[in-house]
């Protein structure tokens, strides 16, 4: 059993900002940030939705590895991942979007060899496409992959899990931690629901606190 496991969300949380707000702001535009808004209301932001605004924009070659290219890693994860391996730790991955931007984001920063949970992804016919696999005992009819399922079964192999993560389906995952990194949605659906967390904006700040022994 380890002494604990580092579990992180990717859009919002390693990155800055979503991939898919990426092709909205920069892409799609103003129909496809009014079709968000408009899906919201009622529905969740899952593989149905992404895989509809995926759909919508046919990238050239070049505008596919211009997009991609925006997907930006925060500056100290490097070091956030190290003092993790450091102290007898793993650091996983688990994302709601898809292998094929996250893993090519990964390989640029030299960071390919950290375990990733998620849902396979491809670009086919100029469109990303999400390809949820649905044998997989972490499936989830609406993000694809569940979070809650994959920190319930790393929870049982560590001493002490650590969570990170932004967003409203990062919720229940984060319920299984014994340290929760919190901000943006996650935060005030844990706040609504008086649940301890600590406050972070980007992995210098957890990375501080890691270093106090938190």
């Amino acid at each position: 059993m380890r002494e604990f496991i580092f579990i992180s969300d990717f859009d919002g949380t390693i990155t800055q900002k979503d991939f898919y707000w990426i092709l909205l702001d920069d892409y799609i535009g103003q129909k496809g940030i009014d079709f968000y808004y408009e899906w919201k209301k009622s529905k969740k932001i899952g593989t149905e939705f992404l895989n509809t605004v995926f759909k919508w924009y046919e990238f050239t070659e070049v505008e596919k590895n211009e997009a991609l290219d925006k997907v930006l890693l925060d500056k100290d994860l490097e070091k956030t991942v190290g003092l993790v391996e450091e102290r007898g730790g793993e650091f996983i991955i688990l994302s709601a979007g898809f292998d094929y931007y996250i893993q090519d984001a990964l390989e640029k920063r030299g960071l390919n060899h950290l375990k990733l949970l998620t849902n396979h992804g491809k670009f086919i016919n100029n469109s990303f496409v999400m390809e949820p696999d649905e044998s997989s005992p972490y499936h989830s009819d609406i993000y694809g992959i569940d979070k809650e399922k994959v920190a319930i079964h790393y929870r049982k192999q560590c001493k002490k899990l650590y969570f990170a993560g932004d967003s409203e389906p990062d919720y229940l995952a984060a319920l299984q931690a014994d340290v929760i990194f919190a901000k943006h949605e996650l935060a005030r659906l844990l706040e609504v629901n008086n649940i301890s967390y600590i406050p972070y904006d980007n992995f210098n700040d957890i990375l501080s606190e890691m270093k106090k022994g938190v």
